[in-house]
């Protein structure tokens, strides 16, 4: 048919376009079929109840909406800010009385994750100020020690912007994770400065701390010197150390590299930025800054922490096995503590906006799907914390969301938590909703968020949390297990929101031919086919041009016949003798009930039946729902279950983890051999690693916490900052061997000596992480198990590697003595 005009007169030339002529009458378009202006086949639509000034609801009706899609790799913010300026340009091409308004935008989450995570980071470089002051008693020290931070993190952010990474909860969360770190470098390199300063040293006579008023001495830079070089390899080592321990996250796969890989990098970047300020900036900051050398104040908590250890550690000495049968006591707690610390794959964010995917049967209209939208709009708009209710009906002309008119989305805008006044949390309002939208029977309902609900189904191809999927061939049997699943699954204490995919109920016209009445009429199925798809689906005839629009110019048969199964009936095909039969001589027309689709896995039909966890962790639920179908649930040969979703990623996780981690361990115990060229110091260190593992899952269990792949990343990271302690503990009862002393002494002085530094490194690492542990802001859900359980992990491994490091050298250092007091 070609192109035509657009307009009335387009309408006019379809409809004299000429068909065929009969006998010298001239048949046209028009006097066959309706020509006119129709929409295409409305495939869902949008409506919108929001508060107005006052306050109020107020129904919006039906609203066109559109979704921006980002390209991948771009940033969610500079996208956003980008659409946000063209928005008056957009307004200005609208008709009048329509308004462009934002009703979902991830700008502000993005802002508040970014947020929270800034304040834990500015939170955090207090305390370490108040504590490096509290130990240091001195001006000219602790600013010598903080300079490590700025510099630490301007090198990582200024590499970050280069490699085109971007400040995000996770990233910026990497460096809210290192700030305590930041620093243990250079406090065990200003300490031994310090001290160097505050003693004689018999190597630089005239050195010592002058008195009142007294000119600088000279030989200052060499004792700074000897004080750098003398903790030099072990700062080197244990930054490095600290650098392998991160590692096994650069082996995550799927959602869990995404989000932790650029957290990995942050924290490498800024920790071999600071181990450089440490060894190179502070040592040479300290030779300016320190003309002469500083007298020492007196620092009375320090020195009475110094007396009560003094005391203990003799005590732990004259009680060695007590003390180390104390630590593997601890020990085994821990660990029959930990079967019962649920696991989960990652806590979940609370994105401020909630999604309800509402199912009707799938036999309904577009029409009653609207109704329903409207009336659960009305319903959830009585809670004050609701803003706005937007019910998305099936799906768009075109996009990626192939969703049946028997679906409705709606999201649902909310008022910040504290403001909120029928609940105290997301689950509570969801319980709630869901009582008061259960009075519409014949519905099912279920809560997620936005991004979550996207994530999910990336995941497993649903949008909830398990996608509990079962595998076979008869979909008769597959819809007669699922159901027994579902039923199973509902009664699984934890398990909410459950519901069965659709695979049944859809009424269908089902054409089905009748091949010897086409061959005795010499038809083909494709032409039978074709007569139905044409006369039912339509078919493009040309297009009408508007400017730069383009409009199909469709064919189908009016709507009274397509509706009517006997009209249909009665279409005609014709033989190729030139005859004309109609469709019922040819093939069976009837309407069933059928599956609105048939979905496959690896080739495998496949019925799923969704669930979300509330109130329970991730991995009981999971273990009990197996239990509950494997004793309730027979399955006949050439059926399986499988569960996906969240589920699936974890265990790909922890398996990878256990993979990885015990690798990392090697190369940490490599290292440690070739700082102390000694396997056995190279073992003693790692003693550390289950000190800490006592007070990480200890933590987890006090704090009901789960454990997943943010607490391994926590535990990742604690057995590196662990490990840094023993190796300066270690290195500095090593080198009071080195000088002479008895190995009693050396144990004891050498421990001692090292108290200051040990409890500086690991309350400003503590101390560091606190503000994110008590965080409550957007994105502190994900931070605060990897900071219970570096707070716990620490907390133990201080106090144990204070007491059993020294009561174990002895035994783990034979050799390493000998050769020390040749």
């Amino acid at each position: 048919m070609g192109w035509v005009g657009h307009g009335r007169q387009g309408l006019e030339d379809i409809a004299a376009m000429p068909v065929k002529e009969v006998n010298g009458t001239l048949v046209r378009v028009g006097d066959l079929a309706e020509v006119g202006f129709g929409p295409e086949i409305r495939q869902g639509a949008l409506t919108m109840t929001r508060r107005d000034a006052d306050g109020d609801p107020e129904a919006l009706g039906e609203v066109v909406a559109g979704i921006v899609l980002k390209r991948m790799g771009a940033n969610t913010k500079a996208t956003i800010d980008g659409i946000e300026a063209r928005v008056a340009r957009i307004e200005q091409a609208l008709p009048e009385g329509v308004r462009f308004e934002p009703f979902y935008n991830q700008a502000g989450l993005v802002e508040k994750a970014v947020s929270t995570v800034v304040n834990a980071l500015l939170l955090a470089f207090l305390f370490i100020v108040l504590v490096l002051a509290l130990f240091l008693m001195n001006l000219r020290a602790t600013l010598l020690v903080l300079l490590s931070i700025p510099l630490s993190i301007g090198v990582a952010l200024l590499v970050m912007a280069s490699l085109g990474m971007s400040a995000n909860l996770m990233s910026l969360g990497g460096l809210a994770v290192a700030i305590g770190m930041l620093v243990d470098g250079s406090v065990v390199m200003v300490e031994n400065i310090f001290k160097h300063l505050n003693r004689p040293d018999p190597r630089h006579p005239g050195t010592g701390a002058p008195p009142p008023g007294a000119s600088a001495p000279e030989g200052i830079a060499l004792r700074i010197k000897d004080a750098a070089q003398e903790v030099a390899r072990p700062v080197f080592f244990a930054a490095t150390i600290i650098l392998v321990v991160f590692a096994p996250l650069f082996a995550f796969e799927g959602v869990e590299a995404k989000m932790f890989e650029p957290l990995a990098v942050s924290i490498m970047l800024a920790m071999a930025a600071a181990v450089v300020v440490a060894l190179v900036v502070v040592p040479a900051l300290a030779s300016l800054m320190f003309r002469r050398p500083p007298r020492e104040r007196e620092n009375r908590p320090v020195a009475a922490l110094e007396r009560g250890y003094r005391r203990l550690l003799a005590r732990a000495r004259g009680a060695r096995k007590a003390v180390i049968g104390g630590a593997l006591g601890l020990l085994a707690l821990a660990l029959a503590t930990l079967p019962f610390v649920g696991t989960e794959f990652v806590p979940t964010l609370q994105e401020g906006t909630l999604a309800l995917r509402v199912t009707l049967a799938p036999s309904s209209s577009l029409a009653t799907s609207q109704e329903v939208g409207r009336k659960l709009e009305r319903e959830l708009m009585t809670f004050p914390e609701v803003t706005y209710a937007l019910s998305r009906v099936g799906r768009a002309e075109i996009g990626g969301d192939p969703e049946p008119v028997s679906n409705v989305e709606i999201y649902i805008g909310l008022k910040p938590q504290d403001q909120w006044t029928s609940a105290n949390s997301r689950e509570d309002l969801q319980r709630q909703m869901l009582a008061r939208l259960n009075r519409h029977p014949g519905l099912l309902f279920n809560f997620s968020q936005p991004i979550a609900m996207r994530v999910d189904e990336l995941l497993s191809g649903v949008k909830a949390q398990l996608a509990i999927k079962l595998f076979g061939p008869d979909l008769a049997v597959l819809r007669e297990k699922g159901e027994a699943i579902n039923r199973v699954v509902g009664g699984v204490d934890g398990a909410t929101d459950v519901q069965l995919e659709q695979i049944a109920g859809e009424a269908q016209l089902v054409v089905e031919p009748d091949r010897r009445a086409l061959s005795r009429y010499g038809l083909s199925v494709d032409r039978v086919m074709e007569l139905v798809s044409l006369g039912l689906g339509g078919a493009s005839a040309g297009q009408v041009i508007n400017g730069n629009e383009r409009y199909d110019i469709q064919v189908r048969l009016a709507e009274d016949a397509r509706a009517n199964a006997e009209r249909i009936r009665e279409l005609r095909l014709e033989t190729p003798d030139g005859a004309w039969v109609r469709l019922a001589d040819v093939a069976r027309v009837e309407q069933i009930s059928g599956p609105p689709q048939i979905s496959r896995d690896d080739v495998q039909r496949r019925v799923v039946v969704q669930a979300n966890v509330s109130g329970r962790d991730l991995g009981s639920v999971v273990s009990d729902i197996r239990a509950a179908i494997d004793r309730d649930v027979e399955l006949p040969a050439g059926y399986s279950v499988d569960i996906g979703g969240q589920y699936e990623n974890q265990q790909r996780a922890q398996q990878r983890l256990l993979l990885v981690v015990p690798v990392a361990v090697a190369l940490i115990a490599l290292l440690l051999y070739f700082a102390f060229g000694s396997l056995a110091q190279a073992l003693l260190i790692l003693v550390n690693v289950p000190l800490a593992l006592i007070g990480g899952i200890l933590s987890l269990a006090l704090s009901g916490q789960y454990l997943s792949v943010p607490s391994s990343v926590g535990f990742i990271t604690l057995f590196g900052v662990a490990v840094l302690n023993g190796v300066v503990l270690v290195e500095a009862i090593n080198a009071r061997l080195r000088d002479g002393e008895s190995v009693e002494q050396a144990v004891f002085e050498g421990a001692v000596s090292r108290l200051r530094p040990v409890l500086m490194t690991a309350l400003t690492s503590m101390l560091g992480l606190i503000p994110m542990l008590l965080a409550t802001g957007v994105g502190s859900e994900v931070q605060r198990p990897l900071a219970a359980v570096i707070v716990g992990g620490l907390l133990s491994a201080t106090a144990l590697t204070l007491l059993v490091l020294p009561a174990l050298y002895p035994l783990f250092s034979r050799h390493k003595i000998r050769e020390l007091q040749r």
